[in-house]
């Protein structure tokens, strides 16, 4: 009866010994599987995030080129709306200095 009890327990803990090396081994595939797919969701995020500050890049560009653009257009109308004033004012110069010279 003590043999019987003896290998009983032995047993047990070779029981137990072997539960919890199969949960230590467990625990650490669990480990790798949860770091191999934080790994990969880091780098499905960080992917998608380079894309889309590529994305807000590309749009400020064609705002910045879009507004550039119509600066320009302004600066042009602006500059021709300036010369047709300086013209006309040079026309009317003109025409006093003509009219004095002749007057005088």
């Amino acid at each position: 009866m003590f043999g019987e009890a003896i290998r009983a327990i032995s047993e047990a803990e070779a029981a137990a010994r072997a539960i919890r090396g199969e949960a230590v081994q467990r625990s650490k595939q669990m480990m790798e599987e949860a770091t191999r797919a934080g790994e990969a969701k880091l780098r499905e995020t960080k992917q998608g995030a380079e894309a889309e500050c590529a994305e807000m890049m590309r749009e400020a560009e064609a705002e910045a080129t879009k507004e550039a653009q119509d600066l320009a257009s302004n600066t042009k109308n602006k500059q021709a709306a300036l010369r047709v004033r300086a013209e006309a004012a040079m026309s009317k110069a003109r025409e006093t200095i003509v009219g004095r010279i002749v007057n005088a």
